[in-house]
């Protein structure tokens, strides 16, 4: 697994403005479902990159060629698929706690591995092999296989799990770099303060030395937002309990878990924050 080396914080820009959100989903079981969980940071068109990963390629190239990726509330796939087929990570997991999210996640990858060129001369020469309109109609290739000489994808699994309490193996690592991309709020909101250094801290044994921690916070804006009765009521008790505060004490958090921060950019709504595992 590789290693990662900058000597200093970087700030960058970027042109990319944030994604369409993708399609809302049914509320379902567990505390934190449904459309309010949906980012806005994914399009659902698979051949748009998603702006976030763009930027995160741009500010530390080769961020994920060759690393082995965990993409924690990956939501119904894109990121995770984009890291395996665009940006040539070694293998993926995306990991949800919501079920219905994991198989979409899973159709997803199932779609676009139908539409990966087999390593023969003939396929070469073809402009667009099995093309987005063969798949709608005729449906995904029965579990398509990959020669060793392809290079993409990379290995992708998906697993439902809540990640701050599951004892998965799947999402056990270690990992090169481990992302948490407008999932932390709702981590925050389930699980309390307690919960939130809980999750940083298995966010950093589960790195590689070397390794890094992307990380999208939600401003606390956003929670107040959240817990209004439209979205998800049921956090408002919790609400009035927590105590730390994106915007203040995060890195903090990261830094007591042996994480050091090595680039941000606000260029997008959100702002984007990457550490390194000493």
């Amino acid at each position: 697994m590789g290693q990662f080396w900058l000597d200093c914080p970087v700030t960058a820009s970027h042109p990319s403005g944030a994604r369409p959100p993708a399609s809302s989903t049914p509320a379902l079981e567990a505390d934190y479902q449904g459309a309010a969980r949906h980012t806005p940071g994914s399009s659902p068109a698979t051949h748009v990159r998603d702006a976030r990963l763009a930027l995160l390629n741009d500010l530390i190239p080769g961020l994920f060629t060759a690393k082995a990726c965990l993409d924690i509330g990956c939501n119904a796939g894109f990121v995770s698929c984009q890291l395996a087929f665009d940006f040539d990570a070694a293998s993926v997991t995306g990991v949800d706690i919501d079920p219905y999210l994991v198989r979409q996640a899973e159709l997803l990858l199932r779609r676009r591995s139908s539409r990966v060129h087999p390593t023969t001369q003939e396929s070469r020469l073809a402009v667009d092999y099995f093309p987005i309109s063969a798949v709608v109609q005729h449906g995904c290739r029965p579990n398509p296989t990959f020669a060793p000489a392809s290079s993409k994808p990379a290995p992708v699994s998906f697993v439902s799990a809540d990640y701050v309490v599951s004892a998965s193996p799947d999402t056990a690592g270690p990992h090169d770099v481990i992302l948490a991309l407008s999932v932390t709020k709702w981590l925050h909101l389930e699980h309390g303060d307690q919960g939130l250094v809980n999750f940083f801290a298995k966010c950093s044994s589960s790195l590689v030395p070397g390794g890094l921690f992307v990380l999208e916070p939600q401003p606390w804006s956003s929670y107040e937002k959240a817990v209004k009765k439209a979205k998800a009521p049921h956090f408002q008790p919790r609400l009035k309990t927590l105590n730390l505060r994106p915007e203040t004490c995060f890195t903090d958090l990261l830094e007591r878990q042996g994480l050091t921060l090595v680039a941000t950019s606000e260029a997008l709504p959100r702002r984007i924050i990457v550490y390194r595992k000493e």
